[in-house]
Protein backbone atom coordinates (compact mmCIF):
# COMPACT_ATOMS: atom_id res chain seq x y z
CA UNK A 1 0.00 0.00 0.00
CA UNK A 2 2.65 2.70 0.71
CA UNK A 3 4.65 1.46 -2.22
CA UNK A 4 1.13 2.35 -4.47
CA UNK A 5 0.80 5.27 -2.54
CA UNK A 6 4.94 6.50 -2.99
CA UNK A 7 4.05 6.09 -6.88
CA UNK A 8 1.16 8.01 -7.29
CA UNK A 9 3.00 10.39 -5.00
CA UNK A 10 6.05 10.29 -7.18
CA UNK A 11 3.73 10.80 -10.60
CA UNK A 12 2.05 13.59 -9.32
CA UNK A 13 5.34 15.18 -8.27
CA UNK A 14 6.72 14.88 -11.73
CA UNK A 15 3.17 16.13 -13.86
CA UNK A 16 3.69 19.35 -11.71
CA UNK A 17 7.17 19.53 -12.43
CA UNK A 18 6.75 19.69 -16.34
CA UNK A 19 4.30 22.62 -15.84
CA UNK A 20 6.53 24.29 -13.27
CA UNK A 21 9.62 23.88 -15.46
CA UNK A 22 7.81 25.19 -18.20
CA UNK A 23 6.06 28.24 -16.31
CA UNK A 24 9.71 29.03 -15.34
CA UNK A 25 11.07 29.60 -18.80
CA UNK A 26 7.61 31.32 -19.73
CA UNK A 27 8.87 33.74 -16.35
CA UNK A 28 12.28 33.75 -17.74
CA UNK A 29 11.35 35.10 -21.19
CA UNK A 30 13.08 31.74 -22.60
CA UNK A 31 9.49 31.51 -24.68
CA UNK A 32 11.15 28.53 -27.18
CA UNK A 33 12.38 26.63 -24.23
CA UNK A 34 8.81 26.56 -22.75
CA UNK A 35 7.27 25.43 -25.92
CA UNK A 36 10.45 22.71 -26.22
CA UNK A 37 9.33 22.03 -22.28
CA UNK A 38 5.70 21.49 -23.58
CA UNK A 39 5.71 19.45 -26.38
CA UNK A 40 7.58 17.06 -24.34
CA UNK A 41 5.55 16.68 -21.37
CA UNK A 42 3.35 14.27 -22.73
CA UNK A 43 1.73 12.61 -19.42
CA UNK A 44 0.95 16.51 -18.53
CA UNK A 45 -1.30 16.70 -21.52
CA UNK A 46 -4.04 16.36 -19.41
CA UNK A 47 -3.34 19.64 -17.66
CA UNK A 48 -5.19 23.18 -18.85
CA UNK A 49 -2.27 25.31 -17.24
CA UNK A 50 -0.01 23.71 -19.63
CA UNK A 51 -1.22 24.65 -22.64
CA UNK A 52 -2.39 27.74 -21.53
CA UNK A 53 1.42 28.22 -20.93
CA UNK A 54 2.11 26.64 -24.26
CA UNK A 55 -0.38 29.16 -26.27
CA UNK A 56 1.07 32.35 -24.70
CA UNK A 57 4.60 31.23 -25.97
CA UNK A 58 3.78 30.77 -28.93
CA UNK A 59 1.90 33.51 -29.22
CA UNK A 60 4.94 35.92 -27.81
CA UNK A 61 6.85 33.64 -30.64
CA UNK A 62 4.73 35.06 -33.39
CA UNK A 63 3.08 31.78 -33.85
CA UNK A 64 -0.38 32.72 -34.48
CA UNK A 65 -1.98 28.67 -35.53
CA UNK A 66 -0.24 27.30 -33.07
CA UNK A 67 -1.36 29.80 -30.38
CA UNK A 68 -4.81 28.91 -31.59
CA UNK A 69 -4.19 25.10 -31.82
CA UNK A 70 -3.29 25.50 -27.78
CA UNK A 71 -5.91 27.64 -26.72
CA UNK A 72 -8.69 25.76 -28.16
CA UNK A 73 -7.32 22.45 -26.71
CA UNK A 74 -7.52 24.64 -23.25
CA UNK A 75 -10.92 25.20 -23.90
CA UNK A 76 -11.50 21.82 -24.45
CA UNK A 77 -9.90 20.26 -20.74
CA UNK A 78 -11.46 23.83 -19.56
CA UNK A 79 -14.72 24.82 -21.50
CA UNK A 80 -14.63 28.37 -19.02
CA UNK A 81 -11.37 29.56 -19.12
CA UNK A 82 -11.88 33.02 -19.50
CA UNK A 83 -8.32 34.07 -20.56
CA UNK A 84 -8.24 31.55 -23.47
CA UNK A 85 -11.61 32.52 -24.54
CA UNK A 86 -10.85 36.00 -24.69
CA UNK A 87 -7.33 35.02 -26.56
CA UNK A 88 -9.17 33.19 -28.89
CA UNK A 89 -11.27 35.73 -29.79
CA UNK A 90 -8.87 38.70 -30.68
CA UNK A 91 -7.04 35.67 -33.13
CA UNK A 92 -10.35 34.84 -34.64
CA UNK A 93 -10.95 38.96 -35.38
CA UNK A 94 -7.72 39.52 -36.34
CA UNK A 95 -7.35 37.03 -38.97
CA UNK A 96 -10.87 36.92 -40.07
CA UNK A 97 -11.53 33.67 -38.78
CA UNK A 98 -14.97 31.93 -37.28
CA UNK A 99 -14.91 29.58 -34.23
CA UNK A 100 -16.31 27.11 -36.85
CA UNK A 101 -16.14 24.15 -34.86
CA UNK A 102 -18.11 26.37 -31.70
CA UNK A 103 -20.78 27.31 -34.15
CA UNK A 104 -21.33 24.44 -35.62
CA UNK A 105 -21.79 22.31 -32.62
CA UNK A 106 -20.88 23.91 -29.26
CA UNK A 107 -20.75 21.12 -27.47
CA UNK A 108 -17.60 19.71 -29.55
CA UNK A 109 -14.78 17.93 -27.53
CA UNK A 110 -16.00 18.79 -24.06
CA UNK A 111 -18.44 17.26 -21.33
CA UNK A 112 -21.00 19.69 -21.19
CA UNK A 113 -24.75 21.13 -20.49
CA UNK A 114 -26.18 23.18 -22.11
CA UNK A 115 -29.50 25.12 -21.77
CA UNK A 116 -31.42 27.80 -23.81
CA UNK A 117 -34.85 29.05 -23.70
CA UNK A 118 -36.32 31.13 -25.97
CA UNK A 119 -39.65 33.80 -25.12
CA UNK A 120 -40.66 35.76 -28.25
CA UNK A 121 -43.96 37.82 -29.04
CA UNK A 122 -44.96 38.23 -32.98
CA UNK A 123 -47.70 38.31 -35.42
CA UNK A 124 -48.07 36.05 -38.17
CA UNK A 125 -50.10 37.09 -41.48
CA UNK A 126 -51.09 34.37 -42.58
CA UNK A 127 -51.21 31.47 -39.98
CA UNK A 128 -53.37 29.21 -41.83
CA UNK A 129 -50.86 28.83 -44.62
CA UNK A 130 -53.96 29.75 -46.88
CA UNK A 131 -54.10 30.99 -50.41
CA UNK A 132 -56.83 32.99 -50.01
CA UNK A 133 -60.60 32.55 -50.52
CA UNK A 134 -61.14 33.55 -53.98
CA UNK A 135 -58.48 30.71 -55.21
CA UNK A 136 -59.64 28.19 -52.89
CA UNK A 137 -63.38 29.25 -54.91
CA UNK A 138 -62.02 29.07 -58.65
CA UNK A 139 -59.94 25.68 -57.97
CA UNK A 140 -62.54 23.87 -56.17
CA UNK A 141 -65.52 24.85 -58.01
CA UNK A 142 -67.64 26.65 -55.00
CA UNK A 143 -67.86 29.51 -53.16
CA UNK A 144 -67.15 30.93 -49.27
CA UNK A 145 -64.19 29.28 -49.15
CA UNK A 146 -62.25 29.97 -45.64
CA UNK A 147 -58.99 32.93 -46.50
CA UNK A 148 -56.21 34.13 -44.80
CA UNK A 149 -55.96 34.27 -40.85
CA UNK A 150 -53.34 36.87 -39.08
CA UNK A 151 -52.84 36.34 -35.82
CA UNK A 152 -50.26 37.56 -33.13
CA UNK A 153 -48.83 34.51 -31.19
CA UNK A 154 -46.34 33.81 -28.13
CA UNK A 155 -43.80 31.43 -28.65
CA UNK A 156 -41.45 29.39 -25.95
CA UNK A 157 -38.92 27.22 -26.86
CA UNK A 158 -36.30 25.32 -24.75
CA UNK A 159 -33.52 22.93 -25.39
CA UNK A 160 -31.10 20.83 -23.31
CA UNK A 161 -28.16 19.16 -24.76
CA UNK A 162 -25.26 17.23 -22.94
CA UNK A 163 -22.25 15.47 -24.35
CA UNK A 164 -20.40 12.77 -22.54
CA UNK A 165 -16.98 11.45 -23.64
CA UNK A 166 -15.80 8.05 -22.64
CA UNK A 167 -12.61 8.31 -20.42
CA UNK A 168 -12.29 4.94 -21.43
CA UNK A 169 -12.73 5.25 -25.13
CA UNK A 170 -10.64 7.95 -26.86
CA UNK A 171 -12.89 9.87 -28.81
CA UNK A 172 -16.04 8.31 -27.92
CA UNK A 173 -18.95 10.13 -27.17
CA UNK A 174 -22.35 10.13 -26.59
CA UNK A 175 -25.33 13.13 -26.67
CA UNK A 176 -28.80 13.40 -25.41
CA UNK A 177 -31.19 15.85 -26.52
CA UNK A 178 -34.54 17.50 -25.35
CA UNK A 179 -35.99 20.17 -27.03
CA UNK A 180 -39.83 21.58 -26.44
CA UNK A 181 -41.87 24.40 -28.95
CA UNK A 182 -45.10 25.92 -27.98
CA UNK A 183 -46.70 28.35 -30.36
CA UNK A 184 -49.82 29.73 -28.67
CA UNK A 185 -52.28 32.16 -30.69
CA UNK A 186 -54.04 34.97 -29.19
CA UNK A 187 -56.95 33.51 -31.70
CA UNK A 188 -56.97 31.12 -34.33
CA UNK A 189 -56.60 28.48 -31.77
CA UNK A 190 -56.89 25.79 -34.07
CA UNK A 191 -53.02 26.66 -35.59
CA UNK A 192 -51.71 26.41 -32.24
CA UNK A 193 -48.49 24.35 -32.29
CA UNK A 194 -46.68 22.63 -30.17
CA UNK A 195 -43.70 19.94 -30.92
CA UNK A 196 -41.79 17.68 -28.39
CA UNK A 197 -38.17 16.17 -29.41
CA UNK A 198 -35.81 13.59 -27.81
CA UNK A 199 -32.58 12.47 -29.22
CA UNK A 200 -29.96 9.85 -28.44
CA UNK A 201 -26.56 9.25 -30.16
CA UNK A 202 -23.12 7.98 -30.16
CA UNK A 203 -20.36 9.38 -31.94
CA UNK A 204 -16.48 9.73 -32.37
CA UNK A 205 -14.20 12.21 -33.28
CA UNK A 206 -10.16 12.65 -34.12
CA UNK A 207 -8.18 15.51 -35.52
CA UNK A 208 -9.05 13.96 -39.09
CA UNK A 209 -12.97 13.55 -38.92
CA UNK A 210 -16.16 14.01 -36.44
CA UNK A 211 -19.16 10.89 -36.62
CA UNK A 212 -22.09 11.25 -35.20
CA UNK A 213 -24.86 8.96 -35.63
CA UNK A 214 -28.30 10.13 -33.52
CA UNK A 215 -31.84 8.45 -33.53
CA UNK A 216 -34.28 11.31 -32.66
CA UNK A 217 -38.19 11.08 -32.18
CA UNK A 218 -40.75 13.90 -32.14
CA UNK A 219 -44.60 14.49 -31.22
CA UNK A 220 -46.69 17.06 -33.11
CA UNK A 221 -50.26 18.72 -31.64
CA UNK A 222 -51.52 20.50 -34.03
CA UNK A 223 -55.09 21.19 -35.27
CA UNK A 224 -56.29 20.45 -31.82
CA UNK A 225 -54.99 17.06 -31.70
CA UNK A 226 -52.12 14.76 -31.23
CA UNK A 227 -51.56 14.68 -35.02
CA UNK A 228 -48.32 12.60 -35.80
CA UNK A 229 -45.25 11.40 -34.95
CA UNK A 230 -41.52 11.33 -36.67
CA UNK A 231 -38.94 8.38 -36.25
CA UNK A 232 -35.58 9.59 -37.54
CA UNK A 233 -31.79 8.41 -37.92
CA UNK A 234 -29.54 11.27 -39.07
CA UNK A 235 -26.55 9.87 -39.29
CA UNK A 236 -23.43 12.54 -40.23
CA UNK A 237 -19.80 13.45 -40.87
CA UNK A 238 -17.66 16.59 -40.92
CA UNK A 239 -14.51 16.90 -42.14
CA UNK A 240 -12.10 19.74 -41.83
CA UNK A 241 -11.44 20.94 -45.44
CA UNK A 242 -8.86 23.92 -46.66
CA UNK A 243 -7.48 26.08 -44.07
CA UNK A 244 -11.06 26.89 -41.63
CA UNK A 245 -13.40 25.30 -43.56
CA UNK A 246 -16.06 22.31 -42.46
CA UNK A 247 -17.26 20.01 -44.62
CA UNK A 248 -20.72 18.15 -43.88
CA UNK A 249 -21.77 15.05 -45.18
CA UNK A 250 -25.34 13.90 -43.93
CA UNK A 251 -27.75 11.21 -45.02
CA UNK A 252 -31.41 10.82 -43.16
CA UNK A 253 -34.18 8.48 -42.97
CA UNK A 254 -37.81 9.51 -41.51
CA UNK A 255 -40.87 7.73 -41.02
CA UNK A 256 -43.46 9.44 -40.47
CA UNK A 257 -46.74 8.05 -38.62
CA UNK A 258 -49.99 10.04 -37.98
CA UNK A 259 -51.89 8.96 -34.39
CA UNK A 260 -55.60 8.86 -35.50
CA UNK A 261 -56.39 5.76 -37.41
CA UNK A 262 -57.83 8.33 -40.04
CA UNK A 263 -55.16 9.69 -41.07
CA UNK A 264 -53.01 6.78 -41.89
CA UNK A 265 -53.30 7.19 -45.30
CA UNK A 266 -50.88 10.42 -44.63
CA UNK A 267 -48.17 7.82 -43.49
CA UNK A 268 -44.37 8.26 -45.30
CA UNK A 269 -41.10 7.52 -45.12
CA UNK A 270 -38.24 9.89 -46.38
CA UNK A 271 -34.90 9.03 -47.58
CA UNK A 272 -32.55 11.81 -48.05
CA UNK A 273 -29.02 12.73 -48.99
CA UNK A 274 -27.05 16.15 -48.22
CA UNK A 275 -23.78 18.13 -47.88
CA UNK A 276 -23.07 21.39 -46.16
CA UNK A 277 -20.32 23.75 -46.21
CA UNK A 278 -19.11 26.18 -43.24
CA UNK A 279 -16.50 28.90 -43.62
CA UNK A 280 -15.27 31.87 -42.91
CA UNK A 281 -15.22 34.72 -45.21
CA UNK A 282 -14.10 38.06 -44.03
CA UNK A 283 -14.78 38.05 -40.55
CA UNK A 284 -18.49 36.50 -41.22
CA UNK A 285 -19.66 33.00 -41.22
CA UNK A 286 -20.88 31.91 -43.84
CA UNK A 287 -22.54 28.19 -45.06
CA UNK A 288 -24.06 26.61 -47.94
CA UNK A 289 -26.31 23.00 -47.98
CA UNK A 290 -27.41 21.28 -50.41
CA UNK A 291 -30.02 18.32 -49.66
CA UNK A 292 -31.93 15.76 -52.01
CA UNK A 293 -35.03 13.82 -50.30
CA UNK A 294 -37.23 11.12 -51.67
CA UNK A 295 -40.66 10.81 -49.41
CA UNK A 296 -43.04 7.75 -50.68
CA UNK A 297 -46.47 6.29 -48.93
CA UNK A 298 -46.32 3.79 -46.63
CA UNK A 299 -49.93 3.01 -47.11
CA UNK A 300 -50.97 1.28 -50.72
CA UNK A 301 -53.95 3.22 -50.72
CA UNK A 302 -53.03 6.70 -49.50
CA UNK A 303 -53.52 10.63 -50.46
CA UNK A 304 -52.44 12.46 -53.22
CA UNK A 305 -48.67 14.68 -53.25
CA UNK A 306 -47.10 12.05 -50.32
CA UNK A 307 -44.54 10.41 -53.31
CA UNK A 308 -42.06 13.52 -54.13
CA UNK A 309 -39.00 13.89 -54.29
CA UNK A 310 -37.24 17.55 -53.13
CA UNK A 311 -34.28 19.44 -53.95
CA UNK A 312 -33.15 22.05 -51.24
CA UNK A 313 -30.70 24.63 -51.12
CA UNK A 314 -29.96 26.85 -48.10
CA UNK A 315 -27.44 29.72 -47.70
CA UNK A 316 -26.84 31.66 -44.07
CA UNK A 317 -24.33 34.76 -43.21
CA UNK A 318 -23.65 36.32 -39.68
CA UNK A 319 -21.83 39.63 -39.60
CA UNK A 320 -20.99 41.38 -36.59
CA UNK A 321 -21.42 45.00 -36.58
CA UNK A 322 -19.73 45.24 -33.17
CA UNK A 323 -18.82 42.32 -30.86
CA UNK A 324 -22.77 42.68 -28.92
CA UNK A 325 -24.77 43.42 -32.45
CA UNK A 326 -24.94 41.16 -34.89
CA UNK A 327 -27.55 39.80 -37.79
CA UNK A 328 -27.81 36.77 -39.37
CA UNK A 329 -29.14 36.47 -43.09
CA UNK A 330 -30.48 33.22 -45.02
CA UNK A 331 -31.99 32.24 -47.57
CA UNK A 332 -33.91 28.49 -48.69
CA UNK A 333 -34.90 27.73 -51.98
CA UNK A 334 -36.89 24.11 -52.37
CA UNK A 335 -38.43 22.07 -55.21
CA UNK A 336 -41.02 20.01 -54.47
CA UNK A 337 -41.71 17.37 -58.05
CA UNK A 338 -44.88 15.37 -57.21
CA UNK A 339 -45.93 12.42 -58.88
CA UNK A 340 -49.70 13.34 -58.78
CA UNK A 341 -51.57 15.62 -61.19
CA UNK A 342 -52.48 18.62 -60.00
CA UNK A 343 -56.51 18.34 -61.58
CA UNK A 344 -60.20 17.71 -60.46
CA UNK A 345 -63.28 16.67 -61.73
CA UNK A 346 -64.48 20.31 -62.37
CA UNK A 347 -61.51 21.75 -63.87
CA UNK A 348 -59.30 18.25 -65.33
CA UNK A 349 -55.60 18.56 -65.71
CA UNK A 350 -52.36 16.16 -66.08
CA UNK A 351 -50.10 18.33 -64.95
CA UNK A 352 -47.88 17.10 -61.81
CA UNK A 353 -47.75 19.25 -59.19
CA UNK A 354 -44.20 21.62 -59.17
CA UNK A 355 -43.32 23.61 -55.84
CA UNK A 356 -40.91 26.94 -55.70
CA UNK A 357 -40.55 27.67 -52.68
CA UNK A 358 -38.33 30.43 -51.62
CA UNK A 359 -38.13 31.96 -47.96
CA UNK A 360 -35.88 34.75 -46.59
CA UNK A 361 -35.02 35.06 -42.73
CA UNK A 362 -33.63 38.29 -41.54
CA UNK A 363 -32.33 38.22 -37.51
CA UNK A 364 -30.80 41.14 -35.39
CA UNK A 365 -29.61 40.22 -32.20
CA UNK A 366 -28.17 42.21 -28.93
CA UNK A 367 -26.12 40.30 -26.91
CA UNK A 368 -27.16 41.73 -23.56
CA UNK A 369 -24.49 39.09 -21.62
CA UNK A 370 -23.31 36.12 -22.01
CA UNK A 371 -26.35 34.82 -20.83
CA UNK A 372 -29.48 36.28 -22.26
CA UNK A 373 -29.76 38.83 -25.67
CA UNK A 374 -32.54 40.41 -27.27
CA UNK A 375 -33.34 39.79 -31.19
CA UNK A 376 -35.85 41.08 -33.72
CA UNK A 377 -36.90 38.75 -36.57
CA UNK A 378 -38.55 38.54 -39.94
CA UNK A 379 -39.10 35.48 -42.03
CA UNK A 380 -40.86 36.01 -45.53
CA UNK A 381 -42.17 33.04 -47.67
CA UNK A 382 -43.24 32.20 -50.65
CA UNK A 383 -44.46 28.85 -52.30
CA UNK A 384 -44.81 29.29 -56.34
CA UNK A 385 -46.55 26.12 -57.14
CA UNK A 386 -48.60 25.18 -60.05
CA UNK A 387 -51.19 23.26 -57.16
CA UNK A 388 -53.57 26.17 -56.24
CA UNK A 389 -54.26 25.34 -52.48
CA UNK A 390 -50.72 25.52 -51.77
CA UNK A 391 -49.67 29.01 -53.82
CA UNK A 392 -49.23 30.87 -50.35
CA UNK A 393 -47.00 33.89 -49.19
CA UNK A 394 -46.60 34.65 -45.13
CA UNK A 395 -44.56 37.11 -43.44
CA UNK A 396 -43.76 36.88 -39.95
CA UNK A 397 -42.53 39.05 -37.55
CA UNK A 398 -40.66 38.34 -33.73
CA UNK A 399 -39.27 40.39 -31.04
CA UNK A 400 -37.85 37.95 -28.43
CA UNK A 401 -35.35 37.22 -25.69
CA UNK A 402 -32.69 34.45 -25.28
CA UNK A 403 -31.54 32.82 -22.15
CA UNK A 404 -28.30 30.31 -22.16
CA UNK A 405 -26.67 28.44 -19.48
Amino acid sequence: MIKILFTILSLSLMLQASYTQMLQYYNAGQYTQALKEGKHSFKSYDNPKLHLLWAKSAQKLGKTEEAMSAYERVLILDADNQEAQSALEAIYTKSNRSNLDISFDENVRSDALKIRANVALGYDDNINVNPGGDALDNYFGIIGSQGKIGSRFLRFSANMAYTYYFEDYEGWFAKGVLDFYDQSNFSAHLYDLRVATMEVGIGYENDSYRLYLPLRYNATHYLDKNLLEHYQFLPHITLPVWESALLDINALYIQRAYVDAVDNVNDANTLGLGAGLYFPLYGDKVSLHLQYEKRTSDQNVHNKFLDAKFFRFDTSIQHHFTPKLFMDLSYLYRYGDYSDNIGTLILPNSNTRKDDFNQIDVKLTYDMSKKYALYLRDTYAKNNSNYAPIKYSKNVMMFGVEFTY
